[in-house]
């Protein structure tokens, strides 16, 4: 059998496999995608959508791929090594991204293939969205809260007032809690949270929950409280007091929020959720750092 012939059906027998394999599990990778979007996780999806000459995978087949494992198939062989490679990669800059390859041996290729057609994948990543703790349920919280239901982002809400903390108030929270932030905190059912935001009802109770948030909670996530520089100030040399490292307490950004020169709860509201928004990865803005 010549050469070309060979790489047809080798091509071909291949086809055949994975495309057994893409029918069958399309509704798995949908399944799953809408698990890891539901649990606020990031992950790929591969879509091969462009192939011309001899190819093991097909227009429509689809990969989902996720930090420890994959779901799907484009074809196999080195072309889906290299696309889970640049599906990984590609999650981690948080932007979606288009590659065209060729199925050959040629020097510099970034796919090393016998069958000698071309493909084009489009690799769409979906991030997790932010996911905000508002220590505090206040006139803030509340305008803050309604942003993130607009903006579809998860958050919770703790207060030890019990008439500011009512689930009424929060209809889209995913905990409403009465307690000291710092009780919170040590629950085992906590969502993950990306920010910690001090609301200002109190700077006691805003610094007892960004010291505890800096002690249980993971050091990539944004802290912050609203509040004037001479408030922080003070609450800088309690933390200090108490044995938070000079480092640690850098983490906290105060006033938080884009300066836009607000005054009411709304207008507050909009300057800290424009900065959670200009933060996301990938986002060609100056966000929260």
């Amino acid at each position: 059998m010549h050469g070309n012939a060979l790489r047809r059906r080798c091509c071909n027998l291949l086809s055949t496999t994975y495309n057994v394999q893409s029918v069958t599990g399309t509704a798995d990778i949908f399944l799953r995608a809408a698990e890891l979007t539901r649990l606020n996780r990031a992950f790929a999806m591969v879509h091969l959508v462009k192939v011309k000459g001899s190819s093991p995978g097909k227009s429509g087949f689809l990969m989902l791929v996720e930090p420890g494992a994959t779901l799907g198939t484009i074809g196999g062989g080195d072309a889906e090594r290299q696309m889970i490679a640049q599906a990984r990669e590609a999650v981690a800059e948080g932007r979606s991204r288009t590659i065209a390859y060729e199925l050959s041996r040629k020097p510099g290729n970034l796919v090393k293939s016998l069958c000698g057609g071309t493909n084009e994948v489009f690799i769409e990543v979906f991030m997790p969205k932010p996911c905000l703790l508002l220590l505090g349920g206040g006139h803030v919280a509340r305008a803050v809260a309604q942003l993130c239901a607009l903006l579809e982002y998860p958050y919770a809400v703790v207060d030890d007032r019990p008439e500011f903390a009512l689930a009424a108030d929060f209809p889209g929270a995913l905990q409403v809690t009465c307690a000291s932030a710092g009780d919170y905190l040590t629950r085992q059912d906590l969502p993950a949270f990306s920010h910690v935001v001090g609301l200002g009802y109190s700077a006691d109770y805003d610094l007892d929950g960004l010291i505890a948030a800096i002690d249980r909670l993971p050091k990539t996530i944004h802290l912050g409280a609203i509040g004037s520089k001479a408030k922080f100030v003070q609450m800088t040399e309690i933390a200090r007091s108490r044995g938070v490292a000079q480092d640690q307490w850098a983490r906290v950004k105060c006033p938080v929020g884009l300066s836009i020169g607000a005054q009411t709860p709304s207008e507050i509201a909009v300057s800290i959720m424009a900065e959670v928004v200009a933060g996301q990865p990938g986002r060609e803005s100056q966000g929260w750092k």
